[in-house]
Formats: structure tokens, C-alpha cells, sequence
């Protein structure tokens, strides 16, 4: 089960990416170029966390970091400066779904789902991150055709839960090692770690 990182105040930066799996063929002869997309596109973020005091939050810090990197790290996904509101109790309305548009219910009617507003979905209780593809309002019964920026990696459930209050990513920790620094002051500096979505 992966481990829910703190998101601390004063977070000196975050830097979300996308992985892109597909690529751009070039044609010999001066051809046209052509994009091939594939399914599985994904994103990473890295984190460089504020100082810590030892005590204790610098030491629930790297506990929680020495777990993640055995059993995966779940973060709250910044979105500094969007207001959020309310959007009520998202759900993915009908299973099967795949593509670039996600029917989703249960939301507040009127809502406005901004462009670029991630959410997360919980499928087989791994979380997906996933973004809004254009702004997109909910109609009065609760339900919105979402666009969203990746393709479906994993289709989900009926009722499969939406969060859009406080959008998560799960996935590994990069890197072979986990490292925090004890200063000498009674502080703990985590170095920047990476997050990369599992699939």
C-alpha cells in the first residue's frame, strides 16, 4: 500500500511532466512528419520540500520517504492558486470507458471544470492523474463529458471515485537511494525527490 507524503507549507517548488510514450516519425526525403500517440502516457512530479524542524516533522518526513520507496508515495498534487469550490462527489458514470473524455455524475450542478485542472481517479485503489482538456461546465443533473489531456491508461469501474477536491498522484520513487541531510541547527533539509506514476 503506497504512503501518503506530507504536503508541507512553504514548499519551495514542485515540477510537474508529462511522460510521453509515443513519438514523431521524420520521413526520409523531406516528407511530412507524423505524430504516433500511444496509451500510457503519465505524469511525474518532483518535489523539493521546505526545511524542517527535526522534531517532529523531520522525522515522520524521511520515515515516510524510507517506506515510499519500498511500497510507492501518494502526494496531494499542488494547484497553487486554484480555487477548487465545490465540486460535490464526482464519480465515473458507466465502466468501459476509454479515449480522451471521461463521463463522470454526482458533481455540483453548474460546477465549472477549469482547463488544465487535474483530478485523480481511484481504480483497484491505485490512483490516476488526469487533467482537464478544456473548460468544461456540469449540467443541472450533475454530469459532465470531461475532455481530458491523456488518454485512459486503465479503464475504470462504474462509481469509480473522482477526486477533485484534493487531486493525488501514486506511483515510484526515483532513484536507488533516499537521502535527508541533518544540519546542524535542530533542522532537516529532504533533498528533491521524484514521484512517477506507476501506469
Amino acid at each position: 500500500m503506497s504512503i501518503l507524503l506530507p504536503y508541507t507549507r512553504g514548499m519551495r517548488s514542485a515540477v510537474p511532466s508529462v511522460l510521453d510514450f509515443g513519438g514523431v516519425q521524420a520521413p526520409p526525403g523531406g516528407g511530412a512528419m507524423q505524430k504516433l500517440n500511444r496509451v500510457g502516457d503519465r505524469y511525474t512530479l518532483t518535489v523539493t520540500p521546505p526545511l524542517l524542524r527535526s522534531e517532529p516533522e523531520g522525522r515522520i518526513y524521511a520515515s515516510r520517504l524510507r517506506r515510499a520507496k519500498r511500497e510507492g508515495a501518494i502526494f496531494a498534487f499542488p494547484q497553487d492558486g486554484l480555487v477548487i469550490g465545490n465540486p460535490g462527489t464526482p464519480l465515473v458514470s458507466g465502466a468501459g470507458q476509454t479515449g480522451m473524455t471521461l463521463d463522470i455524475d454526482g458533481m455540483t450542478p453548474g460546477y465549472v471544470v477549469r482547463e488544465g485542472q487535474f483530478f485523480s481517479i481511484i481504480i483497484g485503489g491505485r490512483r490516476y492523474l488526469y487533467a482537464a482538456a478544456a473548460q468544461t461546465a456540469v449540467n443541472g443533473a450533475g454530469q459532465i463529458a470531461l475532455p481530458i489531456e491523456v488518454p485512459v491508461r486503465v479503464s475504470p469501474g462504474d462509481n469509480a471515485v473522482c477526486e477533485f477536491a484534493t487531486p493525488m498522484i501514486e506511483g515510484f520513487l526515483s532513484g536507488d537511494d533516499v537521502r535527508w541531510e541533518l544540519l546542524r541547527e535542530p533542522f532537516i533539509q529532504i533533498p528533491d525527490f521524484t514521484i512517477t506514476e506507476a501506469e
